[in-house]
């Protein structure tokens, strides 16, 4: 099985409140899960940037089923491409959300503020580009 991942940004069509976002993200976990779908999505400011990483078809058909979600507007894909491992295996959907204290208690929750590249243990390029971005993008 071929592993790919694909990095994308986009803009929420309104603010999400916390749990609209816990509830979002709960049916991606899920949804991913049957997928074989892992991954990093970062939300700040109705802004959201996401890692998915897994099988290339899964990966591409999540990304063409986020596109047609009227949820999600400007859908700007920033990277793509093979990997050898997963760079987020031990999480269905690490998250992070900084604006909004109440998640961070969620199972998942990743500290993606306080880390960088040099905590990307595997080869991926999308997890490494992900950590370097964060800081523009939050």
């Amino acid at each position: 099985m071929a592993l790919y991942e694909i990095i994308y940004t986009s803009l929420a069509s309104r603010d999400l409140p916390p749990e609209e976002l816990a509830q979002l993200l709960d049916k991606a976990r899920a949804h991913n899960a049957s997928q074989g779908i892992t991954g990093m999505m970062i939300y700040h400011r109705r802004e959201f940037m996401q890692l998915l990483e897994g099988e290339q078809a899964a990966v591409q058909a999540l990304y063409e089923r986020i596109a047609g979600d009227p949820r999600h507007q400007q859908l700007r894909k920033i990277w793509d491409g093979p990997i050898r491992e997963r760079g987020f295996s031990d999480w269905g959907m690490a998250f992070v959300a900084p604006d909004e204290l109440a998640l961070r208690e969620k199972p998942g929750y990743q500290d993606l503020l306080a880390q960088g590249p040099r905590h990307a243990p595997s080869d991926s390029t999308g997890k490494k580009l992900l950590l370097t971005l964060r800081d523009d993008f939050l």
